[in-house]
């Protein structure tokens, strides 16, 4: 199991998660595949769990990894009179995320105006899904695969032509929007959020302006129950739980949020302790 500690601690003490470079599935054409930025993805990636703020980031892209490399063998040569890491003493990951992108087009569709010459109706199109996998670095375990995606489309609009494809910043958007997807799947998975304090039917959530959570969000409730364990290998398989109710996010915080009880199910069964999720 995992424990972690949601006390303000030390950035050492955070767990520690690297991003290894994305896999592109060999089924996108390669049409699209000139428009798919993987570098600024990675980087949207490594942004999101920064800003969480619970996470230490180590970078594992390639390009970024023999900048690092090229930068110790430098320390380590006579032009050097600072103190440095040593080549190879790079700092090991508690969870590494691999992504795959399996789904992605980037286009724009075109037809001709009647009756104005060189003039057509351009709708802008886009959509990008990823798989990432989560790999416990010292179990080998794999803790979770997110399903992430976004898409867009524009409105018609009047151009003169009828070739070219979207603006980059439409991919910067898909990017952004998925790597925060990630990023809050993965805050709920190591930080499940939970009613850490109640007043009648407000409750007070362990999450605050870092939780990607919006005011007006309704938020399911979950009573846990019993730990799980398998007969067999004694291994912990999770927590039993029961749906029990629902809550709207009515204010957030920097360091909470709080919420009100809309449905208490079996009433009273909405206490401290309490895992709410998304729906």
């Amino acid at each position: 199991s995992i424990v972690i500690d949601n006390s303000d601690s030390k950035s050492a003490e955070m767990p520690t998660v690297a991003i290894k470079d994305a896999k592109v599935s060999k089924s996108i054409p390669q049409s699209a595949l000139k428009n798919l930025n993987t570098r600024k993805l990675m980087k949207e990636m490594e942004a999101s769990f920064l800003a969480t703020r619970k996470f230490n980031v180590v970078t594992r892209t390639k390009d970024s990894l023999e900048d690092i490399r090229e930068e110790q063998k430098f320390a380590e040569s006579d032009l050097s009179s600072g103190d440095a890491a040593e080549s190879g003493q790079f700092k090991s990951a508690d969870f590494l995320i691999r992504p795959e992108v399996h789904q992605f087009s980037f286009y724009a569709t075109t037809h001709k105006i009647p009756n104005l010459q060189s003039k057509y109706l351009r709708t802008d199109h886009g959509s990008l899904e990823i798989n990432a996998q989560v790999v416990d670095t010292v179990s080998g375990e794999i803790k979770a695969t997110f399903a992430l995606k976004d898409s867009f489309s524009t409105k018609e609009r009047m151009v003169n032509n009828s070739g070219g494809v979207p603006a980059k910043e439409y991919f910067s958007k898909m990017a952004k929007d998925v790597s925060a997807q990630m990023a809050d799947q993965f805050l709920a998975l190591v930080y499940p959020v939970e009613i850490i304090s109640m007043k009648g039917n407000t409750v007070y959530l362990n999450r605050g302006q870092d939780g990607g959570l919006r005011v007006g969000d309704v938020l399911e409730i979950y009573y846990k129950g019993e730990a799980l364990i398998d007969p067999h290998t004694g291994e912990q398989l999770g927590v039993a739980e029961e749906y029990v109710g629902t809550v709207k996010v009515s204010k957030i915080n920097p360091k909470f949020t709080i919420a009100t009880i809309m449905q208490d199910k079996l009433e009273g069964e909405v206490s401290v302790g309490c895992i709410v999720r998304k729906p």
